[in-house]
This record gives C-alpha cells, structure tokens and sequence, in this order.
C-alpha cells in the first residue's frame, strides 16, 4: 500500500472514530439513562413519552437532510465539496451530545421530555451536517473497487475501537456520572473529527455539464429511478434497524439476562471489538476472492441465525450466563462484519453507477436520503425497544426479560427478509468474482 493510499485510509478512519464513538455511546446509554432499570435510578420520563420524544428529534434531522445533500452537491471550494461541512458541523455536534445527558430535571418530568427532544432535534441537524458530507467524501476519495474496500476495512476498523471505548461507558458511568463520561468522549471524538484536515483531500474529478446542475426535485427524482439504489436502500435500512436495536438493547442483555453489573457490560462490548478486528481481513480477502455480493448475502443470511440464538440464553443451559452472553455476541458480531465492511463500497457502487447512467453527480442527495433513513430508523428502534420491554422484564430472574430476548427474534426476521431483497441486487454480477482492478467512472 503507498503512502498516499495509507495516508487517505487513515485520515476516513479517524473521521469514522470521531463520530462512532460518541454515536455508540448514544445508542447504548441514552434509553438507559433516561430509563433506568428497577433499582438502578429514576426514570426521567415515562417510557411511552421517551418515545414521543425520540420521534420528535428525529423527524428533524430527517426534513433537513435533503436540503443538505442538494447544497453539499452543489458547494465548491478550495477544499472541494464536502470537507467543509465536516469542518463547520463538528464542534456543534460534540456540544448537542453532551447536552443531551444533563435534562433540567432529576426525577420523572414533562420538562426532561421537552428537553430530550430539542437537544435530539438539533444534535440530529448537526449530525446530518456531518453525516451526508462525511459519506459522500468516500467516493470522491477513491476510484477503484480494491480502494473502496480498503478503505471501507479501515473504517469498520476505527468503529470497531470507537466501540472498545464505548465499551467502558459502563465503568465510566459508575465512577464518573452520565454528563461527565459524555465529556470525555468528546474530548475523544474532537482531535478525530480535525486531524485530518490537516493531510485529507479531495480527489478532483471533472464537474458536472450544466452550470447551475440540476434541480433538487430532479436530483431526488433521478435517485429514485437506480434499480441499484432500491435494493441497496431496502437492505441496508433493514440492517441498519438491526444495528439500532442491538446496541440499544446490549446494556440490558448484560444486566438482565446474563445479569452483569453496568461496568461488567464492557466484556460484551470487548468480545464484539475483538470479533470485529479478527473478521475484519477475512472479509476483504473473501471479497476479493468471490466478489463482495457474495460475502455480503452471505453474512445477512448468517446473521440472521445468530441473532435469534438471543432467546437461548438462560440458566437451562449449564454454563454461566455471562460466557454464553459473550459467546452469542461473538456470534453475531461475526457473521455482521461482512455487512458492516461492505455497506459503504457498496454505497459508492450505487452512486457510481447512477453517474455512469445520466453523466450527474448526485452523491450528497444519494447520502441524504440514506441519512433520512438512517435518522427514521434510529429514532424506530429507540421508540420499539421500550415497547417491546413491556412485553415483560425482570432483574432477578434471567429467564424474565421477554422484551429483552423479542428484540433478538426480530432483528432475525428483518436480517432473512434484507437477505432475500438482495439476492435481487442488479449489479450482482460485476461482484462475483475477483474485482480488484474495477474501476469506477468519474464523470
């Protein structure tokens, strides 16, 4: 690997640091903050309005997040398209997250719930300044569809440490408190998301024909007609759900079911980061040695197994509770990591071939409308966690969180269904084979 191509995997990996890690501890410790299990603290509102208020915040990210792929398409700079949302979104982001642990009221109140979803609302803006720029820069940094995994590697790599450092909120929590804890990692996320300014740039790439490009109704109407992008979108939304409703529920799998303190949860995080690093070349080898459509299909199928095998876990089998915690987190983290690698060379492989189609560059808008899922389906799965644990939950006996062991069942279900749309995928056939000199239009 040359030293400009390390210099271009390292700087997208860090950038993917900075986001994950605080991201991480959002998905992780925000519902169980605000709604702590029986004898572990307050609730801060009841579990119907935390939805509510969940919902609320999301819904504004997702009205933005056209308006923002549309205007990052059509900036030009000296720093090119997209480095410079990344470089004006960053500081307000890190304040919103820490904003978000310190509501105005310690026990049960309307007014937390008013709080939650206006800080959710404007972290949710600024994420999305982020976010869309941010994903978008992959195609504009590389060409080929070797470069595109590489560096997709290098930045499942970097989520794979943010979520070694999220692991440890748990500890962190315990000694340190909510607000403090969202402190420190965004003194750890601040340096990752500017120390690649200093080296990062864009690829150039010749512009569009038109002087003034096409309309944001065009755009999104141009989007809409990639068979390519139907496919992807529907599978990787139904992915992405799953990802949601995991990590929202991991603090409760170690609590309540393998009944684990909160600082104890960090060995679940810990076997899923270890799992990640140790599958992480085999993806990229296999993706080169038979295509990355099949690796992908393949890891949503095995997923899907692995998932489920969460309603397993209990004192019927003889092994404690706390390895067989591990031992399903290894499972699914392992058979998720060829989703997690691919997803983004496959993202820039949907955009690429749109502009090879209609000879437009409309990767912001692509992204934006990813960004608007992803907030929909964030927002979904924090809503749908605490209403499935009415289904019933208990901190004494492992066998008593049905809420809890529902979210792995039907995750599984949502993995299968992602499997079968994809088998579907159009551009399948420049993916099943040795593809590491494909290379991609710049038009």
């Amino acid at each position: 690997m040359s030293t400009e191509r390390l210099r271009v995997n390292l700087s997208y990996a860090l950038l993917s640091l900075g986001s994950t890690v605080i991201w991480a501890m959002l998905s992780g410790w925000l519902l169980y903050f605000y709604l702590p299990p029986e004898g572990k603290g307050t609730p801060l509102m009841p579990a119907t309005l935390f939805s509510l208020a969940t919902i609320v915040g999301q819904v504004v990210g997702t009205l933005v997040a056209p308006s923002i792929g549309h205007l990052s398409d059509r900036t030009r700079s000296r720093w090119g398209r997209r480095l410079p949302f990344l470089f004006a979104a960053a500081l307000p982001l890190l304040v919103f997250f820490v904003l978000l642990w310190t509501p105005p009221v310690r026990g049960t109140s309307t007014w937390n719930l008013v709080y939650l979803a206006i800080v959710l609302g404007l972290y949710n803006v600024a994420y999305s300044l982020y976010y869309i720029p941010y994903s978008a820069l992959l195609p504009e940094l590389s060409s080929t569809n070797r470069q595109r995994v590489q560096i997709s590697a290098w930045n499942a790599a970097a989520q794979s440490l943010a979520m070694i450092l999220a692991g440890f909120a748990g500890a962190l929590v315990e000694r340190l408190g909510y607000a403090q804890t969202a402190l420190l990692y965004a003194a750890i996320a601040l340096p990752c998301f500017y120390l690649p300014f200093l080296s990062l740039r864009e690829r150039p790439r010749p512009e569009m024909s038109e002087n003034k490009g096409p309309s944001f109704m065009e755009s999104l109407s141009a989007i809409l007609q990639n068979p390519a992008f139907r496919s992807y979108t529907v599978t990787w939304a139904l992915y992405w759900t799953t990802t949601a409703l995991v990590a929202a529920v991991l603090p409760y799998v170690g609590t309540e079911i393998c009944l684990l303190s909160e600082s104890g949860t960090v060995y679940l995080y810990l076997s899923a980061v270890v799992t990640s690093f140790a599958c992480y070349p085999a993806v990229t080898w296999l993706s080169a040695r038979l295509g990355k459509w099949r690796v992908y299909v393949g890891s949503l199928l095995a997923s899907a197994v692995a998932l489920a095998a969460l309603a397993l876990i209990g004192d019927w089998i003889p092994v404690p509770l706390p390895v067989q915690g591990i031992v399903w987190v290894v499972l699914q983290t392992a058979t998720l990591s060829g989703v997690l690698v691919l997803s983004l060379a496959f993202a820039a492989e949907v955009t690429d071939h749109h502009t090879a189609m209609t000879g437009q560059r409309h990767e912001g808008m692509y992204y934006a409308v990813w960004r608007m899922l992803d907030t929909a389906i964030t927002g979904t799965g924090s809503a749908l966690v605490p209403l499935l644990f009415l289904l019933g939950r208990s901190r004494t006996d492992p066998r008593g969180p049905l809420g809890v062991r529902v979210v792995g069942l039907v995750s599984s279900v949502m993995m299968t269904v992602a499997f079968l749309i994809f088998l579907r995928y159009p551009l399948r056939d420049m993916n099943t084979s040795v593809e590491s000199s494909v290379t991609y239009p710049s038009v």
